[in-house]
């Protein structure tokens, strides 16, 4: 008997070892789709349980619709103006400046103080007992009684009361108010000074009423507000006014006795009288220097002209006195009428002579008047010149005397400007004050309800769809939720990876039947068959000859495959009696054994050399769906009621079987049976007859009992149940069957919903596409390094 080794003997199908390539790790998947595609497949490995919790949210959501109250909220829109202080706005700078967004909150959480909520409750009137409460639901009531209930039970459980906290009675109108408070909203719309108040209620006419009421109360509340600080600031500035008046008629007077004292005289706007008199006789004195310059200026130039000749023509320009004017004129005459006589009688002429003695005597008269408008014109200088030097003298006076009385003078005004302070603090207040009384009469208001609330023609919940998809949201996700959950602390194995990763030696995966592509056209075309005999009984007598029915089946490659890299190249090889066992009962083995059988027999040469025994004895799988029930078989000839050769049987597929027999009343226990010289007489006796042999064992935990019959075998092929079977379980039996000296060749992952098996054109199948899809020379050597 030849002995094999686990670890080394055989190539994994669905992982490849190191350095190596495999069917499995054949596909370059990125990081990315290998998640995607496990989303995928989690995703539908669990769409029951996804779908369940979905229905139930969405029914417990319908639920809570169908049996919620309904609530009707019923919105006032209320415009909120600046909130600069009406007092002190008039003369405050930036007073028109807009309103801070903190202002504006303010006013929100004010309208949704409990002072508004008593003006509103006051407004409305209501009865002491009307509830104001927003209805809660009948389940939600229902549950916080329980949660009192429990609350209280551990008190009842010791025989205790429990505490009961001692509160100050609250008035029905007090309680109301803060129902109110509690249920009101009020929400600032966008970045505008509007300010939306909206209440819900039960009862549409009582939502738009309370709603109504609110803003309301807040109007008037501000109204008296402002009302009540006009009224305090006119009470507060009173005794100012009277104490700033006092001051100012105080300073008045300071600076009125001052002034006297000091004769210092003001002209108003002109000034103090001394300022106006320097002022004055400066201009004054000036004048008169400007006169004396003048006088002695034309007495000079007269001086000048009483000096040199008298009949300079400029004489006439120089003064414009009348009779020196004329007799310039005669002088000119006589010199031009002497001049004429001179061409025309010569100059000893007697005419000439007469006229020279008019001349002399013109001349003469012209001086005299000069020397006498000279003495005039002395007399004149001397008199500005005095004017001057007296004006002089009294302006060095006043000015000495304005010196001396300078720091009186900055004094006065220093009194004057603490009066003009005093005055003008005094009329300011004064203003405000009659302002504040006028007010307090007809305040402004700083708010005003733009848009009253109406009565809600639809309730505002609850909202049903909104609800329903919520609550299919919520479902679907506790359901996605505990899929990935289960998945993460799930140990079973669904995929090769989990049995190379434990040391275990994957030989395929075989996808599941049904799921195969074109399983329903090859079910119906072989239960359609002409011959009787080739019809599969049932469904499962399908599936164990999927080998004859579905040759180009992914199930059937992956069995050809396994084929290969167990069996090898030579058809003698060493493998020749092959045990099929698997770790619980549904996982497949049956069905695997019949097709391996089948798949080992359709080799030319080994054409009905092929025996598959069925050696589950307690459930008798193969033989039922073979319909070999009652024919003689494995039980018969371990009991020596027959030889191994009479009760095999060929079968559809080119293959024998050697069912499991029945059990007569007088045997003894099946274990008993498998003796080993029985077990040589059934499998040794065959190895010169024979090309291989096939047994379908019970599961891996009834192995005990068939310990001859194991050690018979070449080796053990365990089939495991993707989804169902735990990776400990596997490594466990694993572990139990080669401690007890068996040889286990290999794991065949069964009901795989992994591989080619998916239907084409999903999502998956295009992500596989494009994983194995040719990428660029650059992502080449990007995936190289």
């Amino acid at each position: 008997m030849n002995r094999h080794s686990t670890s080394a003997s055989f190539l994994p199908i669905g992982a490849a070892r190191a350095g190596g390539t495999g069917p499995w790790r054949s596909l370059p998947f990125s990081s990315e789709t290998e998640a995607q595609v496990s989303i995928l497949t989690i995703a539908r490995q669990n769409w029951r349980s996804i779908l369940v919790f979905a229905t139930i949210g969405l029914v417990c959501a319908g639920f809570y619709v169908a049996t919620a109250p309904a609530i009707f909220t019923a919105r006032t829109r209320i415009y909120i103006e600046s909130r600069t202080s009406p007092v002190t706005a008039r003369d405050t700078p930036n007073a028109g400046a807009p309103l801070e967004i903190a202002e504006v909150e303010s006013q929100v959480e004010y309208i949704r103080s409990e002072k508004i909520a008593l003006a509103a409750v006051r407004r409305l009137g209501l009865p002491p007992l009307q509830d104001l409460a927003v209805p809660s639901h009948p389940l939600v009531a229902k549950i916080r009684e329980v949660v009192k209930a429990l609350k209280a039970l551990p008190h009842r459980l010791i025989g205790t009361e429990p505490p009961v906290r001692e509160t100050a009675p609250v008035s029905p109108e007090l309680s109301q108010a803060r129902t109110l408070r509690e249920n009101v909203e009020a929400n600032r719309i966008g970045a505008a000074y509007v300010i939306e108040v909206g209440y819900s209620a039960d009862n549409p006419t009582t939502a738009a009423a309370v709603a109504n009421a609110v803003a309301e109360a807040y109007v008037s509340t501000e109204l008296e507000n402002r009302a009540q600080i006009w009224k305090v600031a006119g009470e507060w500035m009173l005794p100012r006014l009277k104490e700033l008046q006092q001051r100012a008629s105080q300073a008045s007077r300071e600076a009125q006795t001052y002034k006297a004292e000091h004769t210092i005289i003001d002209l108003g706007k002109r000034g103090l009288v001394g300022e106006q008199q320097v002022e004055e006789l400066n201009t004054a004195v000036a004048a008169a220097r400007a006169k004396t310059m003048d006088a002695r200026a034309v007495r000079d130039q007269i001086r000048g002209l009483l000096d040199s000749d008298i009949a300079d023509p400029g004489i006439t320009e120089a003064f414009k006195d009348s009779v020196i004017i004329q007799l310039r004129r005669q002088y000119v005459d006589l010199v031009q009428r002497a001049d004429d006589l001179k061409r025309r009688l010569g100059p000893d002429h007697e005419a000439v002579q007469a006229i020279q003695r008019d001349i002399q005597a013109a001349k003469q008269s012209l001086r005299t008047e000069l020397e006498r408008l000279a003495m005039s014109l002395d007399h004149d200088y001397e008199v500005a010149k005095a004017r001057e030097d007296s004006m002089t003298a009294a302006f060095d006076a006043l000015i000495s005397k304005t010196l001396i009385m300078s720091n009186a003078r900055v004094k006065a005004k220093e009194l004057d400007r603490t009066a003009e302070t005093y005055d003008q603090i005094y009329t300011n207040l004064l203003q405000r004050y009659i302002d504040a009384v006028n007010q307090q009469s007809y305040p402004q208001p700083s708010a005003h309800v733009i848009t009253p609330a109406t009565v809600p023609e639809a309730p505002s919940a609850p909202r049903g769809s909104l609800i329903l998809l919520l609550g299919l949201f919520v479902g679907t996700g506790f359901g996605v939720s505990g899929a990935f959950a289960r998945h993460w602390f799930d140990r079973t194995i669904r995929s090769p990876r989990q049995l190379t990763g434990h040391g275990l030696t994957c030989l395929a995966a075989l996808p599941e039947l049904r799921r195969e592509p074109g399983f329903r056209a090859a079910l119906a075309l072989a239960q359609a068959h002409a011959s009787e005999a080739q019809r599969p009984a049932n469904v499962e007598a399908f599936k164990a000859s999927a080998v004859r029915f579905m040759p180009q089946s992914v199930f059937v490659e992956r069995l050809h495959s396994l084929k290969a890299h167990v069996l090898g190249s030579d058809r003698r090889g060493a493998v020749f009696a092959i045990g099929v066992t698997s770790v619980g009962s549904g996982a497949g083995k049956t069905l695997f054994a019949s097709n391996f059988g089948q798949l080992l027999a359709r080799v030319r040469s080994s054409a009905g050399r092929v025996l598959v025994i069925d050696a589950d004895v307690r459930r008798a799988t193969l033989s039922q769906i073979n319909r070999a029930t009652d024919q003689r078989g494995l039980l018969d000839v371990l009991a020596g009621r027959c030889c191994a050769t009479e009760a095999v049987r060929p079968q559809p597929g080119e293959v024998r079987l050697l069912a499991c027999g029945n059990r007569h009343p007088n045997d003894p226990h099946f274990s008993d049976l498998m003796t080993p010289e029985g077990v040589a007489s059934v499998v040794g006796d065959e190895r010169t007859t024979l090309d291989r042999v096939v047994v379908d064992l019970p599961p891996v935990d009834e192995l005990p009992t068939l310990q001859p019959l194991l050690d018979s075998l070449d080796g053990l092929i365990i089939v495991v149940e993707a989804g169902r079977t735990s990776i400990d379980e596997v490594a466990a039996a694993v572990h139990d069957l080669e401690s007890s000296g068996s040889t286990v060749l290999g794991i065949v992952l069964n009901k795989t919903s992994d591989g080619t098996a998916v239907r084409r054109g999903g999502l998956r199948s295009a992500l596989r596409r494009w994983a194995t899809a040719p990428r660029r020379p650059h992502d080449a050597t990007q995936a190289a390094l």
